[in-house]
């Protein structure tokens, strides 16, 4: 049976892209892993229309909050970014098949509220993880400098980012 078509990006708006490993396996081993994966994001950004908000690397899985703009869409840009890592990967741990489960989910963000609610859910993946106490702690998170407004400073955890914009 084909797959569902996706209905097409909307110029200007918002959207939650995740993904996760094969079986859930883990897709960041090594910081170089999560550098390369950060590194395909912002090469492939400059090549496209599509803008990086926000994102979050775990150990399986991601979360990008992207904006759809004019020409190339987000189908694009996730084929790139997911076949540059995908055969990174396979190459790095000399493995073949799928790195990733299935297709990307996408979600549309609704509004302003949408967008502050989405974003919050992002960062604050780590600290329900465990991982960190304060999500700015996280090394693998990104809020675009022009996005922090919408995180107010008692919203999460009482500490303003002081690496907010730095790509790692």
């Amino acid at each position: 049976m084909p797959r569902n078509v996706r209905p097409p990006f909307i110029q200007n708006a918002y959207y939650h892209v995740y993904d996760r490993g094969n079986r859930k396996n883990r897709i960041f081993n090594f910081p170089t892993d999560n550098k390369f994966f950060i590194q395909k994001l912002r090469e492939i950004e400059r090549m496209t229309s599509v803008e990086v908000v926000s994102y979050c690397l775990m150990d399986n899985h991601y979360h990008l909050v992207l904006k759809q703009g004019i020409g190339p869409q987000i189908s694009k840009f996730m084929q790139r970014v997911k076949t540059s890592y995908s055969q990174y990967y396979n190459t790095r741990y000399r493995l073949v098949g799928h790195t990733f489960q299935g297709r990307y989910n996408t979600r549309l963000i609704k509004g302003i509220s949408g967008l502050h609610n989405i974003i919050h859910y992002v960062i604050d993946n780590p600290v329900k993880a465990q991982y960190v106490s304060n999500p700015f702690y996280y090394k693998w998170l990104f809020v675009k400098d022009s996005y922090l407004h919408l995180i107010e400073d008692n919203d999460l955890t009482g500490v303003r980012p002081q690496t907010h914009g730095k790509i790692y």
